[in-house]
């Protein structure tokens, strides 16, 4: 659990910084803007992509599964954020990071989607985020979904989709 006050910047749905170093604790005082966030779809060589279920007492989606997520901090790029939550979630460091889209999205942030690579062993760095974490292949998951063994977030397969793609675009 992160001690000090985190600070954002503020978009607009175009991107734009509007407004800087805003305490998250005062989201609430800019509804017109956009709290940005990261989401990064990691893969391991054999094309599983690492999710994890959030924390049974996360106020948004708790127990659902999940995809590298989280906020991103004054001052940071979209890339810089990814790392950061991703090392903090799973212990895995992502490389070879790329943005696949941005944009508004329907929690009303400005999010980035990012494809990246591992090799790491993920673990389950913090309980008060995380409950568990894993390389899972998608068809695995679909499965899971279907069967209503796990819940996702919303938007979770549209954006594994989109990681996909764009990594089967790069192969090229």
């Amino acid at each position: 659990m992160r001690n000090i006050i985190e600070k954002v910047d503020l978009v607009d749905s175009s991107g734009n910084i509007c407004k800087h170093g805003v305490s998250r604790a005062k989201l609430n005082l800019y509804p017109h803007l956009h709290l940005q966030i990261v989401i990064g779809v990691v893969f391991d060589k054999n094309g599983r992509i690492l999710v994890h279920q959030r924390s049974k007492t996360k106020k948004v989606n708790p127990g659902d599964i999940d995809h590298i997520c989280g906020g991103i901090m004054t001052g940071e790029t979209p890339e810089r954020a990814f790392v950061r939550e991703s090392i903090e979630e799973t212990g895995v460091k992502p490389l070879n990071l790329q943005i696949v889209t941005k944009g508004v999205n329907k929690y009303n942030r400005y999010r980035y989607l990012l494809i990246a690579e591992s090799y790491d062993k993920p673990n389950s760095v913090s309980n008060s985020e995380v409950e568990w974490v894993d390389f899972i292949h998608p068809d695995e998951l679909k499965a899971k979904h279907a069967s209503k063994q796990f819940t996702f977030v919303d938007e979770f397969f549209e954006d594994t989709q989109s990681a996909i793609s764009k990594k089967l675009n790069k192969k090229r």
